[in-house]
């Protein structure tokens, strides 16, 4: 959810929240036992991720998910209002967020991106977008993962993860491309992900009526440069 009318002052730092929700999220009746939230500074507003529904796998449950989301960011409202007065006491709800799934079906492409590559900023042949976000992971009420990388770190998207490797005319982008769960965990947010979907497009029409596993790779890094260099 998104929240306005914050007071500007001290923010408390993550493990604070981590702190507070562990010890009295029980009597706010939370499920989600660490969380965070991104202050914008001098905009008084935030955006606060401490809720956890499952995944909807129907049209009916995916409305229900997202009722009782909202009940739970009530809650949450209720519990950073009481426990950090100084910054959320005159706190209100600008939107709510709608349930969605970080992790759907994907594609068995040429190359599955591993966390492994992601961690040592491995270099492809044929890399077509890069990222640095930390491996994130949301599978736990009890917390998430997240392991950010160092101030230098940047790694990288191979088209082979985004083409299956019995198809020569589909090129996927975003959640459903070839990696692991920590990998995609990193690169399937929006900045790598519209990347991604500009290096399909190049992809696609630079094969025409051949194949994307026969394109010009040297023709789509020129075309892809502010993907791929600083």
């Amino acid at each position: 959810m998104v929240l306005e009318h914050l007071t500007e002052g001290q923010k408390p730092n993550p493990q604070e929240y981590a702190q507070r929700l562990s010890a009295k999220g029980a009597e706010y009746g939370l499920v989600r036992r660490d969380g965070f939230a991104f202050i914008f500074p001098e905009r008084g507003t935030a955006v606060i991720n401490m809720t956890h529904v499952e995944t909807p796998l129907d049209p009916i449950g995916a409305s229900e998910k997202a009722l009782e989301g909202k009940d739970q960011a009530d809650r949450v409202v209720q519990f950073l209002k009481k426990e950090f007065p100084d910054i959320f006491s005159k706190a209100r709800v600008r939107a709510y967020g709608l349930p969605g799934i970080r992790q759907t079906r994907w594609i068995v492409g040429r190359h599955q991106l591993t966390a492994d590559e992601v961690r040592s900023a491995t270099h492809f042949q044929d890399e077509v977008a890069r990222t640095s976000w930390p491996i994130e992971l949301h599978g736990q009420p009890e917390g998430y993962v997240w392991e950010p990388f160092g101030d230098d770190h940047v790694h990288y998207v191979p088209l082979g993860s985004l083409v299956p490797a019995y198809a020569d005319n589909v090129v996927a982008a975003g959640r459903c491309i070839d990696g692991d769960a920590a990998a995609l965990s990193s690169v399937r947010v929006m900045g790598p992900c519209i990347a991604m979907g500009a290096a399909a497009a190049h992809a696609l029409d630079l094969a025409g009526s051949g194949s994307v596993h026969q394109i010009d790779l040297s023709a789509l890094r020129r075309r892809l440069v502010d993907n791929l260099e600083g």
